[in-house]
């Protein structure tokens, strides 16, 4: 450890921290492949603070760990600081890890200082199952378990029933003119679960319609017509290059109805024609992932099962205050 020389991240040590990440993913296999270009998306992100809120680890001239934190600030509910970080795996078990911990947690507390005290701050981790060495790194730190997400796949070989739209709605495929009416319908439909936030003009432009790997040939809106309100909404998204590792798939990112609409087979329509376009999409998808709450109070898990998703990994999420 005292050989290890720790400082802020600079953008010409881009093509290290790729190096280091796909490391870290060979071991620990989350499905996601970062390239440069991605790591540039994370120096952009409204949620990201580098300067401060992050740092590299270096022994000479390898990166051996890294810190990222990212902060969602509350609009309704709380403030969320997420710890993203690893350590190359061949030097795990040498007490970098926690020390790394430490020091996001000594950051995240700083940050939550001058964060609107009218709402709570909490400090997350996403632990896989196969992570044991992660899993009692945070139950040191005090962190405990606050929720559980799937990953759920299905094979775009199976047989799949016509989209039908609920009487008196229309689906139709994700455009521009709909955005804003696909973002409000996003902060409604999601207000009732676990963490979610309303999103900014600026973070629904960074990480949902607006990103680099958004297809909206593949989304797919549920429109009140008279109104041109959104009242379901299926938004996809493609990253070729984690396909190096992974089958060809398509990541369906946000599925989500309205409250009032709910009970009228919107979503299941959405998400049906959502996962007919991918299935006949040139692109020769091998099938849909996405990710849900597995306690999702709106019985979203069921219907994904009903359309023949399958487990595929498991994150716990790990929540504390700083």
């Amino acid at each position: 450890m005292g050989r290890l020389r720790w400082s802020a991240p600079r953008r010409e040590d881009d093509a290290d921290w790729a190096a280091l990440l796909a490391a870290i993913e060979a071991a620990d296999q989350r499905g996601e492949i970062y390239e440069v270009a991605d790591l540039a998306d994370e120096w952009a992100s409204v949620w990201a603070h580098p300067e401060t809120d992050s740092v590299f680890v270096w022994d000479r001239h390898e990166l051996v760990a890294f810190g990222w934190l990212k902060t969602q600030v509350g609009q309704a509910k709380e403030h969320r600081i997420a710890c993203w970080g690893g350590v190359r795996p061949s030097r795990r078990g040498q007490g970098i890890g926690r020390a790394l911990l430490d020091w996001q947690l000594e950051r995240a507390s700083a940050i939550a200082h001058d964060l609107d005290p009218a709402l709570a701050t909490h400090v997350n981790l996403d632990v896989l199952d196969g992570q044991p060495a992660l899993r009692a790194l945070a139950d040191r730190a005090g962190f405990e378990p606050t929720r559980r997400f799937l990953d759920v796949v299905r094979p775009t070989s199976l047989e799949l029933a016509p989209a039908v739209a609920p009487e008196g709605l229309t689906l139709t495929q994700w455009s521009r003119d709909l955005d804003e009416a696909a973002r409000a319908a996003h902060a409604d439909s999601f207000r009732d679960h676990w963490g979610s936030e309303p999103r900014t003009e600026e973070e629904w432009r960074q990480w949902y319609t607006g990103h680099r790997h958004f297809r909206p040939d593949l989304s797919t809106l549920v429109v009140e017509p008279s109104t041109g309100e959104v009242v379901s909404f299926v938004l996809c998204a493609a990253y070729p290059q984690d396909w190096e590792t992974t089958p060809v798939e398509a990541w369906i990112h946000s599925v989500g109805t309205r409250p009032a609409w709910r009970g009228r087979r919107a979503a299941r329509a959405a998400l049906t024609e959502a996962l007919a376009r991918i299935a006949a999409s040139d692109t020769g998808f091998e099938g849909a992932i996405l990710g849900v709450d597995a306690a999702n109070p709106t019985g979203a898990l069921e219907l994904y099962r009903s359309l023949g998703f399958a487990d595929r990994r498991a994150v716990t999420v790990m929540s504390r205050t700083p």
